[in-house]
């Protein structure tokens, strides 16, 4: 996966990142549980971001959130969301996502001795 140019590794872990959330938006589309699906993706998104790179953290955040708005919040379609619980945790989602990628990025500076 290295040898992938770097514009091709971010699409690809934007589309999984999608791809993934689209998924278990229809999973839990009927469940109690779809307003904390927000908080347990995080972990699907820093994983991702770890392999793919910084840019997945930031842009597949946001588009999982939009994806999550569309699809499994009232009212269904639009991006606009009335539980305040879920609209909080999408921001949760969206903001750790971002914050943890940033915390453990791997160092690109090389140090000399």
């Amino acid at each position: 996966m290295r040898t992938l140019a770097p514009t091709l590794r971010v699409l690809l872990g934007v589309l999984l990142a999608g791809g993934a959330s689209l998924l278990l938006a229809y999973v839990f589309a009927g469940s109690e549980q779809r307003t904390f699906l927000p908080l347990a993706f995080i972990v699907v998104l820093f994983g991702l971001s770890r392999y793919y790179g910084m840019p997945v953290a930031i842009i597949g955040s946001l588009l999982c959130a939009l994806i999550f708005a569309l699809t499994l919040f009232h009212p269904t379609g639009s991006w606009r969301v009335e539980d305040f619980a879920a609209r909080r945790n999408l921001l949760w989602m969206v903001v750790g996502t971002v914050a943890l990628s940033y915390l453990f990025a791997p160092s690109r500076t090389k140090h000399q001795p």
